[in-house]
């Protein structure tokens, strides 16, 4: 009989992965992952230090796919910064778990709207684009982005709970409202404080 193959690393985290969509990040532990693989769970130790190594790669492979989807909904959409907020709604609708996973629990903390915006590997680019297109200094390009990632997050978390059925056209029109009304109180902001 031919030996049996050794399960990879990678092949544990795809595991992993899956149980947090399927049942939520408290299925992620030694015997669920072990289970899913038909295996003991000998190899899940032989290639992680403990679970919550395993935990913290099944964290960063979630935060990749999640980035991912953000540079296609940017770079892919047709609808620039926009398209950014329909696909992290997207996100949200299609990966559930995932979304809470990264941004309904204790690992996602801030204490003001600022460090929403521009704390964030690629958030400056974003903040820099969005002051040249709008024609805004990059504080107010700052505000602005917050004020759509807190529109964007409220639609995605309703999405993620099962709250909403919002399809992308509603978010659509929303998030080009709230775009166009916090551009036009902080373009009327700069008029009034003009000498």
């Amino acid at each position: 009989m031919p030996p049996k193959p050794k399960l990879t690393k990678e092949a544990i985290l795809s595991a992993a992965l899956d149980l947090v969509r399927e049942e939520g990040t408290d299925a992620v532990n030694a015997r669920n992952v072990a289970k899913k693989l038909n295996c003991s769970t000998q190899p899940i130790f032989s290639h992680f230090a403990s679970m919550e190594e395993l935990k913290a790669a099944v964290q960063a492979q979630a935060e990749q796919l999640y980035n991912t989807a953000m540079m296609d909904g940017l770079q892919n959409s047709g609808e620039g910064f926009l398209g950014m907020g329909l696909a992290y709604i997207r996100f949200a609708r299609t990966e559930k778990r995932l979304f809470q996973l990264l941004f309904m629990s204790g690992a996602f903390q801030q204490e003001k709207a600022a460090e929403i915006a521009g704390t964030t590997e690629g958030d400056e680019e974003i903040i820099r684009m969005i002051a040249r297109m709008a024609g805004l200094s990059r504080d107010q390009a700052q505000r602005l982005y917050s004020g759509i990632w807190f529109t964007t997050h409220g639609i995605a978390s309703l999405l993620a709970t099962n709250g909403s059925t919002m399809d992308d056209a509603e978010a659509n029109r929303i998030l080009r409202d709230v775009y166009k009304g916090i551009l036009i109180s902080l373009k009327q902001e700069s008029e009034d404080t003009s000498p």
